[in-house]
């Protein structure tokens, strides 16, 4: 594993390879030209038509991926929601099995993650994530029928897969918004998870007190599987109707939204941390693999995969656990999705508006850790509340911040597809520990608190160490790049791209 201080070394044989070939480095498009210094976003002053085209993007790029979000999220809530209107009674399902089932789901989402995201470039995203809605949701309402333990598993895994290939919509977005812009609107379309933690909530409520077995002839955990499944269908067949493709390989340089002359600006724009027409290196797929930073990200996101993943299921358990009613305790389990579904935008707009991701991270991080500290230390019902609350505000807030952070800071677009893969990845096998660990003992979730509490402490300490290599790494190539002109000499990744050497080129800067 390299020295994350260490600085990659290009050889004068390297250099001529790129200025005498029209190829360059393997993952390097034809077009590409050398990555310079940027200017601080802030000293920027957008154009007309730049806020015509970002604001084209906000009115369709967003809404669009709100919905890939709420459908998704949709999905993994609906299983706790499931398990408190009938699922586990019904097909006799044991604590045990019902955590197998629940935890199976990740194991199809690890093993697919990677696929996922590093052929993003290589199948148009409007199919890849579309036709993967259609398939999770078709799979969600053929769950509906299951009538044994075994449908149960092997639905879940099938769902797990299918959702996997949705999960490059950050890797997406990246190639339309700039470092200083990705936070703003990944918080908005990220934030209908915790709006679809709500809804979720809300449509069980309704379910449950209305669509029961003895006026339907249906069981409502049946009914909510349906329902959500059609919900996911309609979405998927909406995002291959009208997600557009990259703005590099958008066919004719122009689509039925956006104009060649906005679209010519759109690749401009997206070069202050990205290459033209870059394709899949599997070069930077090792070299992902070597960086020590990719594991620290996978680390941070381990503790916060945990907790989401395991608020998203157990979370109409644990306000039960309070002394609420099944059918109150779906409505109470709406109140922390609410609080975060206004909180997270707002810290993202903030990180934005200071160019800073990793203070906000270690924030958010601290907050959902003072959730478990007071779950484990309190008996009020009231405050018992107030701590999912603070789970639910700030897991999902640290998650979207974390990815965001991870995504404008790794150069070369196949590296950083392989860098947010691992990183959900470990979040994944992580989010398997949390379904074992969350076994009622003498009706208490207290050890399954605990190691939570221990895993984010971990992912709060790896933000802050990032923070502090970060501040590092931008100070040292300052230094050496005024010792070069100082010399008189020219660097030598003056002449290479992100895709040639990555995020260890000279002239890219850290978000710290």
């Amino acid at each position: 594993m390299n020295n994350p201080s260490k600085e990659t070394v290009v050889t004068q044989d390297t250099i001529a390879h790129v200025e005498n070939s029209t190829d360059g480095l393997p993952g390097m498009a034809k077009s590409a030209t050398a990555y310079t210094l940027q200017e601080s976003p802030r000293r920027m002053r957008k154009t007309g038509l730049e806020r015509r085209l970002l604001w084209k993007q906000d009115l369709v790029l967003v809404p669009l991926l709100a919905l890939v979000y709420f459908v998704t999220f949709l999905d993994r809530n609906s299983f706790g929601n499931g398990k408190l209107l009938g699922l586990t009674t019904e097909l006799h399902m044991t604590d045990d099995q019902y955590s197998n089932a629940a935890q199976l789901f990740f194991v199809g989402y690890t093993v697919f993650m990677l696929p996922g995201n590093v052929f993003l470039r290589t199948v148009p995203p409007n199919y890849l994530i579309g036709v993967s809605i259609v398939v999770f949701g078709t799979i969600l309402c053929g769950m509906s029928a299951a009538q044994s333990y075994g449908a149960v598993l092997a639905t879940r895994i099938l769902i797990g897969a299918a959702q996997a290939m949705v999960q490059g919509t950050g890797l997406y977005a990246s190639l339309w918004y700039k470092r200083n812009e990705a936070a703003t609107r990944g918080a908005i379309y990220f934030s209908t998870a915790t709006l679809s933690g709500a809804f979720s909530g809300l449509i069980a409520y309704a379910i449950g007190r209305n669509l029961t077995e003895a006026t339907t002839g249906r069981a409502p955990w049946r009914w909510l599987f349906i329902i959500e499944g059609v919900i996911g269908i309609a979405v998927g067949l909406t995002i291959i109707t009208l997600l557009p493709a990259f703005p590099d390989r958008m066919r004719k340089g122009y689509n039925w939204l956006f104009t060649k002359e906005e679209m010519d600006l759109a690749v401009r724009r997206a070069s202050s941390y990205n290459t033209t027409h870059a394709t899949l290196s599997w070069r930077q797929v090792v070299v992902a693999l070597r960086d020590p930073k990719v594991w620290m990200f996978a680390c941070i996101n381990a503790g916060l995969g945990n907790c989401n993943s395991t608020v998203g299921i157990f979370l109409p358990t644990f306000v039960n656990s309070f002394g609420f009613s099944t059918v109150d305790a779906q409505l109470f389990s709406a109140i922390p999705y609410s609080a975060a579904f206004v909180v997270l935008p707002t810290l993202a707009f903030i990180s934005d508006r200071v160019n800073r991701k990793g203070p906000f991270v270690a924030f958010s991080t601290s907050l959902a850790a003072i959730g478990y500290i007071l779950l484990l230390t309190v008996s009020s019902k009231a405050t018992k509340v107030l701590a999912v609350v603070f789970l639910v505000v700030g897991g999902y807030s640290a998650v979207l911040l974390s990815t965001t952070w991870l995504g404008i800071n790794s150069g070369g677009f196949t590296k950083r597809a392989t860098t947010w893969a691992i990183a959900e990845m470990l979040s994944n096998i992580f989010s398997i520990v949390g379904t074992n660990v969350y076994k009622p003992v003498h009706g208490s979730y207290a050890r399954g608190n605990w190691v939570s509490l221990a895993l984010l402490l971990f992912s709060l300490l790896n933000s802050l160490a990032l923070i502090a290599y970060y501040t590092y790494a931008n100070h040292k190539r300052d230094r050496i790049l005024t010792e070069y002109e100082a010399r008189g000499e020219t660097h030598p990744h003056t002449h290479l791209t992100l895709e040639d050497v990555q995020d260890n080129h000279i002239n890219f800067r850290y978000v710290i």
